[in-house]
């Protein structure tokens, strides 16, 4: 009696556990196949009421919650290990029963922790791309096209960068610190709304990270937690890059999930952005993406336009090339390596690499809008 009442406990808990992942991962493969009603039903009807319902506490809390979450869950692993670890040893006839159930419980977290984050965010990957949504122009670009833009771009950084604040190294730095620069953030987000009105509007809040240092050693500018609804920013990177990197985690809060649509969009609101060192971090930062795309099919004019930075902006390219260098190592690869795998996973056939294909829409924007872009 006593044995069968376990088969009942253990048996419903196999089904779950047999069916959950599999189902979450059947529903990511539908929507992959039909982005028009994901974007319908999903991008612009439930993902708002779900990331405002959830950012709406996270955002009254000065900390990352989304941190405490990961910290805890990693003790709580260790801890399972060791409990497991030591069940094996001690219950040497029980081995079987203690593996087979704690494969079940971890089935059964997995595909928990994979449906909710569909629901909470992941179901973005799948919508109908940015440049489709506000009709851009986006298709194959050429030479030409890449170096015009890219010229426009390096010019307007170095008008942009003319009397920011530097360091005593002559780098630009942000007049009232990191922190300052996250709270702003709101701004560009809110210009870029009454660009896209579909967009929705959640209680946008950049978070600085405790463990920046970590993530700099990782090669993390930041993250957007979609079980908290928090966009966390790395202030350890150079000050030129945190409104960038800012933009770019509140783009994906905002329900882009494609690295390209994220930097496009981050691009969009430090650009929109009332304060010049969002507009010239966002440039900055673009013309890089443009430079890198001109040298692969022209390297000769892409130095050629690299030449023409100012004397300031080249300070602040050089101090970001010192920077990524210091903390370039095995850890940095292994995590680029992890989340190229998990771009890949999420439909990103280009992994890491789809982060520079928001020059497909810089490229689109220059097409239509360069009859009301300023003279070069």
């Amino acid at each position: 009696m006593n044995g069968q009442a376990k088969a009942r406990r253990v048996g419903p808990l196999t089904l779950v556990a047999l069916l959950l992942l599999p189902l979450a991962i059947g529903v990511q493969w539908l929507s992959a196949r039909a982005p028009d009603i994901v974007e319908a039903v999903y991008s612009r009807a439930v993902f708002p009421a779900v990331v405002a319902a959830m950012a709406w506490p996270s955002s009254r809390l000065p900390f990352s919650v989304a941190e405490v979450g990961l910290a805890g869950i990693v003790a709580g692993l260790l801890l399972a290990l060791v409990w497991t670890a030591r069940a094996l040893l001690r219950g040497r006839g029980r081995r079987w029963r203690i593996l087979s159930r704690t494969t079940v419980l971890a089935l059964v977290v997995a595909g928990a922790g994979y449906a909710v984050f569909l629901l909470a965010w992941g179901l973005n990957y799948q919508r109908v791309s940015f440049g489709l949504s506000s009709g851009l122009p986006v298709g194959p670009s050429d030479r030409t096209e890449l170096a015009a833009l890219s010229a426009f771009l390096i010019e307007t950084a170095n008008g942009l960068r003319h009397g920011l604040a530097e360091d005593e190294d002559g780098v630009m730095r942000l007049p009232d610190g990191p922190h300052a620069a996250l709270n702003r953030t709101a701004l560009g987000a809110a210009a870029l709304a009454r660009r896209c009105p579909w967009l929705p509007r959640p209680a946008i809040r950049l978070k600085p990270a405790w463990a920046s240092r970590i993530l700099t050693r990782l090669g993390i500018g930041g993250f957007y937690s979609p079980f908290t609804a928090e966009a966390i920013v790395n202030i350890e990177m150079p000050p030129f890059e945190v409104p960038m990197a800012a933009a770019h985690e509140a783009a994906h809060q905002l329900g882009y999930g494609r690295e390209d649509e994220a930097n496009y969009l981050g691009y969009l609101m430090c650009r929109l952005h009332p304060d010049t060192e969002f507009r010239y971090s966002g440039i900055f930062v673009a013309s890089r993406h443009v430079q890198r795309a001109l040298a692969s099919v022209d390297r000769a004019a892409a130095r050629a336009l690299e030449l023409r930075r100012s004397p300031a902006v080249k300070r602040d390219r050089a101090a970001l090339a010192a920077w990524a260098a210091r903390y370039r190592g095995p850890a940095m690869q292994a995590f680029n390596r992890a989340n190229d795998a998990y771009l890949r996973t999420q439909g990103q056939r280009d992994g890491t690499r789809s982060y520079g294909r928001m020059v497909d829409l810089l490229v689109a924007e220059w097409r239509a809008e360069r009859p009301q872009l300023p003279p070069r």
